[in-house]
């Protein structure tokens, strides 16, 4: 019995170990995965600036180029739709760029609608092994892009490097075709090679697992690999059998000669540290299950420090990860809506009128006199300009209404189940409001808003159409130095000053 037990702790350390290992690979992927991340969340940022919005490609440029020095990354390159280059930080802004319509990057990043990470592949200007990360992005007029960063391969050594493996462990990180990214060690030999044909074979056919096998060299290695949930890249492992099992025999014949003389005490010890082991791996799930389903995860202790960092890597995964998607759909300034937001939520509320036979009123501001305070007074006491405006604009409106800025001092308002009447008392409230004067930074100013207002189904039963009728009329009451304005389907609104809404 005795003898059994010791062959079964050996097996079950051997196994404890062998998920242990996983568990940091694991890790490791959750890494690469943040590593891609940050680079997206970077171009997110970027795409939201006003440069972009209004078509200053000079000014988005020189954004591009500092945000690139900031976040290591090699070039970063602004597309149209057919393979145009407009922006490419490798090359001086003015230059003459290249377009490639075969662009396999561009065509995935446009199909699909959503982020695309590449495999590796040698830049043909560069002629160096890069990566890039490509999103796809949206102008002021609603025109497609593909806004796509490039980072060197060395990046991700510089993630190797930062983890804490055993002298003799081989890490690789593998991109989806099975070709060597990075490398713990050797990295210039190997980089860009094909990983060994087993490694391919199961990174195809299952997420995660160990088994044994031979390295490009001819090391024979246990071989523990997971690949990454977001990228499909894979982190693999390769520890020596030689030192795997020294380790293992060594720690084998320390209990063969312990249970000589503390056979109970020392089963029941190994007992103990198994069952805390699989706890703690077990511990795991619940957070790895949450992550999948975009839930928050906190930090816990598990008591197993392996499984403790993997905890704490998915709970970084997870604040970045709903940093990220708070960032894409809510402007930096204010905390509201953004156009992409503004434009998914009215595109649901007239799908729900349509259907009900309801009513919706959309409302298109711009504040009067804001560049002139902006230039006479700076950006600085403009921003709280447009953050005071902001809340006097939500104050007015209930939970189901959405107000979301469109850029600029330009705000666009969704009033959900409301007509002619409704509209015009929360219009007619605005103006007022919006009229008073503002105290910033001991200054009185005057920002009142011009309001141009569009009602579904009369005015537009489309979001272009909506956002376009209540835009003509926003510019119309101001032209006329009128605060609102209702467009119709006869385009024979009229307006009056003082803030009253008209039909």
């Amino acid at each position: 019995m005795a003898a059994g037990l010791i062959y079964y702790d050996y097996k079950l350390s051997r196994e404890s170990f062998v998920q242990s290992a996983i568990a940091t690979a694991r890790a490791n992927a959750l890494e690469i995965d943040k590593e891609l991340a940050v680079v997206e969340s970077a171009l997110v940022a970027l795409s939201t600036s006003p440069s972009f919005t209004s078509g200053d490609l000079k000014a988005f440029d020189a954004q591009a180029r500092k945000l690139g020095a900031r976040q290591n990354i090699f070039n970063i390159v602004l597309e149209d739709a057919g393979g145009q280059q407009l922006m490419n930080t490798f090359l001086p802004y003015g230059q003459p760029l290249p377009r490639n319509p075969d662009d396999l990057m561009l065509k995935y990043v446009l199909e699909r609608d959503e982020t695309v990470n590449s495999s590796l592949f040698i830049g043909p200007v560069s002629a160096r092994h890069i990566v890039s990360v490509g999103i796809p992005v949206r102008d002021g007029k609603g025109k497609r892009y593909a806004l796509t960063a490039t980072i060197a391969a060395e990046r991700f050594e510089a993630v190797l490097r930062q983890q804490s493996y055993p002298a003799h462990w081989i890490t690789s990180v593998l991109d989806r075709n099975g070709l060597i990214v990075a490398r713990s060690r050797d990295m210039k030999r190997f980089m860009g090679t094909s990983a060994i044909p087993q490694v391919r074979q199961r990174m195809h056919r299952q997420p995660e697992g160990a088994f044994e096998t031979e390295t490009l060299d001819g090391v024979p290695i246990l071989a523990v690999m997971s690949k990454a949930g977001k990228s499909e890249w894979t982190v693999a492992i390769g520890i020596p059998l030689d030192r795997l099992s020294a380790e293992m025999n060594r720690k084998l014949w320390s209990l063969v000669l312990a249970t000589a003389g503390l056979l109970g005490s020392s089963l029941f010890f190994a007992w103990l540290v198994g069952a805390r082991i699989r706890r703690s791996l077990r511990g795991l799930i619940p957070p790895a299950l949450a992550l999948g389903a975009g839930e928050r995860v906190e930090p816990a202790s598990h008591g197993l420090r392996e499984a403790d960092d993997v905890a704490e890597a998915m709970a970084k995964a997870s604040a970045m990860l709903r940093e990220a998607k708070h960032q894409a759909t809510h402007d930096v300034l204010t905390g509201i809506a953004n156009r992409a937001m503004f434009t998914e939520f009215l595109a649901r509320q007239l799908a729900i009128a349509s259907r009900s036979l309801a009513q919706l009123s959309v409302l298109y501001l711009d504040l009067d006199n804001f560049k002139t305070i902006n230039d006479t007074h700076g950006h600085a006491v403009g921003d709280a300009l447009l953050i005071s405006a902001t809340g006097r604009l939500t104050a007015q409106l209930r939970k189901a209404d959405m107000a979301a800025r469109l850029g600029g001092d330009e705000f666009a308002v969704v009033l959900c189940d409301a007509g002619a009447a409704e509209t015009a008392t929360v219009v007619d409230k605005l103006v007022k409001l919006m009229a008073e004067p503002y105290r910033l930074a001991g200054l009185e100013l005057q920002a009142a808003a011009s309001i141009g207002v569009a009602v579904f189904p009369e005015s537009g039963a489309t979001v272009e159409s909506l956002l376009a009728a209540a835009d003509q009329a926003m510019y119309t009451a101001k032209a006329a130095r009128k605060q609102v304005r209702r467009a119709s389907s006869q385009d024979d609104a009229q307006s009056r000053p003082g803030g009253n809404y008209l039909g």
